[in-house]
């Protein structure tokens, strides 16, 4: 029976989801569900359908703190910088990060990867108090079949439609996947210069956020020696050839192609050693958030013997 790997058709994934990259050594059948990846990531806490999925990096940071037989491989399918999706309402009064204090801020789960990723940082380099946001979580969101803490330190509330709620400013602000929709007559980006502030946080601090990991069920790569490293290999191959052929006028994760190459951002590598930097921060955010009970060190997420 075929191994089955979950891989989208965009970014590098796309040269394994078509075929022109294969998993040397191994009956690896590629698949994409027609509801999306997102209909798999309950997978991680309630079994997988799936032998190796794509899941965002918080979910399995949470399902790897709950003991889930779930195995990392250091392979990142996408990379972006949170900074471009934060939206708010243009009469909230909101004009610098740390006016978000006391606002209505909509995220899509609590533990939603990119949220994670933006609160982390705007704590980190804005000095943004994250107890003294009004954080209103919307459903459904990737996490619902999770049961994870979350700590009374933090004013979580339940929401609606966030769209709507910024426009009407019911919400005050709203941190999105990617950028978001486009801005409105009433809605606007909190930075003015998105990639700027993007690349103010990457300089001071090394980071480059990894959003998707690749995960295997534990059984999977135990019955299939060289499995794991031999999609870590195809998935460096088909990262190769994204960079080879990607045009300057693309978009990666709404991050202009040409940016990235002029800041040296891209290429991008996978690899634990390449991501510690960043695995090590988004470990220390989701551990700040309750979302995790400890600070692991990122090597205990992978399979024995990643680099």
């Amino acid at each position: 029976m075929a191994i089955t790997l979950i891989t989208d058709h965009e970014f590098a994934a796309a040269y394994i989801a078509d075929g022109r990259v294969k998993v040397e050594g191994f009956d690896v059948e590629p698949t994409w569900p027609a509801e999306g990846g997102g209909s798999l990531y309950a997978g991680a806490f309630t079994g997988l359908g799936l032998d190796i999925i794509s899941l965002p990096l918080t979910n399995f940071l949470i399902a790897k703190g709950q003991r889930r037989p779930i195995v990392g491989l250091p392979v990142f399918p996408d990379v972006f910088f949170p900074h471009v999706g934060a939206q708010i309402n243009k009469s909230s009064g909101i004009s610098s990060v740390k006016d978000l204090e006391g606002k209505r801020v909509g995220v899509r789960g609590w533990g939603f990867s990119p949220g994670t990723w933006l609160r982390g940082a705007l704590a980190d380099v804005y000095d943004l108090d994250l107890t003294k946001v009004n954080w209103v979580e919307a459903e459904p969101n990737s996490l619902m079949a999770a049961d994870y803490p979350r700590p009374s330190k933090f004013n979580i509330t339940k929401g609606g439609e966030q769209a709507a709620e910024l426009e009407s400013g019911a919400l005050d602000a709203v941190f999105y996947d990617r950028a978001g929709p486009e801005p409105t007559d009433n809605v606007m980006h909190l930075f003015s210069d998105p990639l700027g502030e993007a690349l103010k946080y990457n300089k001071q601090t090394g980071i480059f956020p990894v959003n998707i990991v690749l995960v295997a069920k534990g059984e999977t790569l135990e019955a299939n020696p060289g499995l794991a490293q031999a999609v870590v290999d195809a998935s460096d191959k088909a990262r190769d050839l994204y960079y080879q052929n990607v045009s300057d006028g693309d978009e990666h994760m709404t991050l202009p192609v040409k940016w990235l190459r002029d800041t040296r951002l891209f290429p991008h590598l996978n690899g634990l050693e390449n991501n510690r930097v960043a695995l090590e921060a988004i470990i220390r955010y989701s551990h700040d958030l309750g979302l995790i009970s400890r600070q692991i060190d990122p090597a205990e997420l992978f399979f024995e013997g990643a680099k």
